[in-house]
């Protein structure tokens, strides 16, 4: 752990206006004032557009700037980092805060992160920061092109794609946590299980039908469900958890577990592997996404960027 003077830098913060329907803009003053009453250099930069944090955070980090704060929800700190990790420095110069201000702020669940805005200014004024890993994504599409994208939190294939998708394409008109659990509960009633094969580190580590698979460098995801219980965020290791094909009722008997996490345990059935890459197969449709965006679909292959840049934690 590293432990930084945050008032000797100035820190630039990437907000979007979007996120959280677009209440992010209007928490901002408050913010505002507190980052001036507590001395703590800044610069803001605000960013509307889907890719705009991506570029932003790239063009800073390649014009010298490596101190972020991604002010917004996990998807505004899957651009930040996406942007970082894309410039071509090197990321383990870099350090990173997030104001969590999004709906469902899944990453700043896993580092404890106080719920109050002023209590995660203060917690960034403590300074404490580790070397945390970053996950990769390649998608190897059947047209031979590919695709990398970064994640800090969580990749998901199978089901937990298919949510994702029906959030993005189906969105129901009402607001807050119940477009996910809504979203989540259709796509439950449809959900057919895919044939994969699952290679890790010490080989073959699952020939079947699966519900879903998830890549975990963080413990939460979907607005509090922790599918990565044992996931440890600098360990450099990614947590594979496998859950085979299951009937809705069983999902449905162990959906309140799900909050908690002990549905890993209670299943039999499901797998946990820990490994620094995979490699996943389908002959058939596997979506995948990470930190709530969709992924090109095809076969995929993960790996673990080990203490790949420094975060800001409790």
């Amino acid at each position: 752990m590293t432990n930084l003077n945050i008032r000797d830098h100035v820190w630039h913060i990437i907000l979007n206006t979007n996120a959280n329907e677009k209440k992010c803009e209007r928490y901002w003053k408050p913010v505002e004032t507190l980052l001036e009453l507590r001395e703590i250099p800044h610069t803001l930069h605000i960013v509307r557009n889907q890719g705009e944090g991506i570029s932003t955070a790239k063009e800073l980090c390649q014009s010298g700037i490596r101190h972020f704060v991604a002010a917004g929800g996990d998807g505004t700190i899957n651009e930040v980092v996406n942007g970082i990790f894309t410039s071509g420095v090197e990321t383990r110069e870099v350090y990173l805060a997030v104001l969590p201000l999004g709906r469902g702020n899944d990453w700043a669940r896993t580092h404890h992160y106080p719920k109050s805005v002023e209590e995660v200014v203060d917690l960034w004024l403590k300074g404490r920061f580790i070397q945390h890993d970053i996950g990769s994504v390649t998608t190897q599409t059947p047209y031979n092109q590919q695709e990398t994208r970064f994640f800090i939190n969580i990749a998901g294939f199978g089901f937990d794609a298919d949510v994702i998708y029906d959030v993005t394409y189906n969105k129901p008109k009402i607001g807050g946590s119940a477009v996910y659990v809504l979203s989540l509960l259709k796509t439950l009633l449809r959900h057919k299980p895919t044939k994969v094969t699952i290679e890790a580190d010490n080989g073959l580590a699952f020939d079947g039908e699966v519900f879903m698979v998830i890549a975990a460098i963080c413990k939460y995801n979907g607005g509090g469900i922790c599918e990565a219980k044992y996931a440890v965020p600098d360990d450099g290791l990614l947590d594979l958890v496998i859950v085979p094909k299951m009937r809705i009722y069983q999902v449905i008997a162990h959906l309140k577990e799900m909050f908690s996490g002990d549905h890993i345990d209670k299943v039999k059935t499901i797998r946990k592997v820990l490994t620094k890459e995979i490699r996943i197969a389908s002959p058939s449709l596997l979506r995948a996404e990470a930190e709530g965006e969709l992924l090109k679909t095809g076969n995929y292959h993960v790996e673990v960027v080990p203490n790949a840049l420094n975060v800001l934690t409790n």
